[in-house]
């Protein structure tokens, strides 16, 4: 390829930079009602549009084209191609990596800012990139200049680190704050650059790509870039993966699904499963931390939480937010960090097969514990619920077996011999005879399923807990009664009969 893909396409009018929206419209109007700040600073990540929109705005200051009233430049005007090609004379780049001292700063703005523009009706734009890199003299002296700016003078400063920025600088501008761009608003670019790049290439790896890009459409047009440069026109996802590192959502998913049941061979197997298959690692811990977290913050934020996932990895991480407990949620990620401060290690994988081992034996700890402290209260032997919920119980008992029959027979036999025990806080427990009994209730398809039933008699969102029940026999007669309706309910449900 001619030309590297993020300057080959890089923004040439305010429509077609992405992302930004806030910053884009105030620039525009500004632009376009001639209400001009003399100084602005662009804070924000690497790559996401604030030098793109720093040279767009400083373009359409000049362009001899544009109309009263507009903000686009033209791109057509001798103004603008001067400045598309890096040549015009009133419009300056300066590095602060570069050019940290006092003397460059009186050499390149000071002194240059004291001549006015070439074009009579134009704008002389000083762009300063990673500002925050000049020394404590340079910045004094660009203060100066700052408080006293000369007429058609405008200051574009630029930082990554605005921290590092003197108050009394920040003071002086008006203020613009760069987002990340979500990963849709990325892929739609990518997608557009390959149609025109006449490129067959899946979504799902352009997905990955603006993934791997963390919101910097830079980074992921650099990406597309080095990928298109040895497609030949066609990219494969064993091509991408030169380029790309392997994804493994899918197994990430698998294995925090296993550990919200508490498999333990099965999370194991699936660590192991990928070694053998050549994954990486190290990218693959990465990923699963990044999958834990989202799963954490959309928990405690909900909704407003924006998911850059596919369709159905958000469902996913929307489910297992659901299903974890805060609590749980929390141990694992610190367990997980925990484990990867162990540096040197002969198995690769040992860490992670840690962290899942523990996370689970303190699962089990829990579960044990909260078990132990049911047993050890007061009022042990006895049903401990609200009345209200007692009440709401009962009376829809046999609703709760029916409604239970589509998903499972037997589920809904189990269930008619079940009672419940207490409700502390939304955990409704559930008392069993037999082991199998509670063996059979504890599992996820059926836990899900009853939770939803639970939660719809009670008209609030509940979860599940199921233990022996050391009196078992005392408590279902207290909960149910002594009558033969029960047993006609059990064989209802096996379609059987007495004999």
């Amino acid at each position: 390829m001619s030309e590297v893909i993020y300057r080959k396409y890089r923004p040439k009018f305010f429509k077609e930079v992405i992302g930004q929206k806030p910053i884009k419209i105030t620039l525009e109007n500004e632009i376009a009602s001639g209400n001009l700040a003399h100084a602005y600073l662009f804070v924000g990540p690497r790559g996401t549009g604030k030098t793109t929109l720093a040279r767009l705005f400083a373009r359409s200051l000049n362009c001899s084209n544009r109309q009263n009233k507009e903000s686009e430049p033209c791109n057509e005007c001798e103004n603008c191609k001067v400045i598309l090609a890096g040549r015009s004379m009133d419009i300056l780049e300066i590095d602060a990596a570069s050019h940290t001292g006092v003397d460059n700063v009186r050499d390149n703005i000071i002194a240059n800012s004291q001549i006015p523009p070439f074009s009579s009706n134009g704008y002389k734009v000083f762009i300063i990139d990673e500002v925050h890199m000049l020394s404590k003299s340079a910045f004094n002296a660009l203060l100066k200049t700052l408080e006293e700016p000369p007429k058609r003078i405008i200051f574009i400063l630029a930082t990554t680190e605005v921290h590092k920025v003197p108050e009394t600088i920040i003071s002086r501008c008006q203020r613009f704050d760069f987002k990340k761009i979500p990963i849709k608003d990325i892929v739609k670019r990518m997608t557009e650059i390959v149609e025109w790049e006449k490129i067959e290439i899946s979504e799902k790896i352009l997905s990955e790509i603006a993934r791997r890009s963390e919101g910097c459409p830079r980074d992921a047009e650099s990406l597309l870039g080095q990928i298109i440069s040895i497609s030949g026109g066609k990219v494969s996802d064993e091509l991408a993966s030169l380029v790309l590192p392997n994804s493994n959502w899918q197994a990430i998913d698998a294995l925090t699904e296993a550990l919200k049941v508490k498999n333990l061979p099965t999370a194991l197997n699936q660590i192991n499963k990928l070694v053998e298959e050549g994954a990486d690692l190290s990218i693959f811990i990465a990923d699963f931390i990044d999958y834990i977290r989202q799963i954490m913050l959309y928990k405690i934020i909900g909704p407003s939480f924006a998911l850059d996932f596919d369709d159905n990895l958000t469902n996913s991480i929307k489910k297992h937010a659901q299903d974890f407990l805060l609590e749980d949620i929390s141990n694992l990620l610190n367990i997980i960090l925990d484990k990867l401060a162990i540096k040197e290690t002969i198995i690769d994988q040992l860490p992670l097969e840690l962290a899942c081992v523990e996370f689970l034996l303190i699962q089990a700890d829990n579960e044990e514990k909260k078990i132990d402290n049911f047993l050890e209260t007061k009022d042990k032997k006895k049903i401990n619920l609200n009345i209200q919920d007692l009440e709401k119980l009962q009376n829809n008992w046999s609703k709760v077996v029916e409604r239970a029959k589509p998903f499972n027979h037997s589920l809904s036999a189990m269930l008619q011999t079940s009672h419940p025990l207490t409700m502390e806080g939304n955990l409704l427990t559930i008392g069993l005879e037999y082991d199998f009994h509670k063996e059979q209730l504890d599992k996820s398809a059926s836990k899900e399923n009853l939770i939803a039933i639970f939660s719809d008699i009670l008209g609030k969102k509940i979860n599940l807990a199921f233990v022996i029940d050391a009196d078992y026999k005392q408590n279902h007669q207290s909960f149910k009664g002594k009558s033969e309706s029960g047993v006609d309910q059990i064989l209802d449900t096996f379609g059987g009969e007495m004999l």
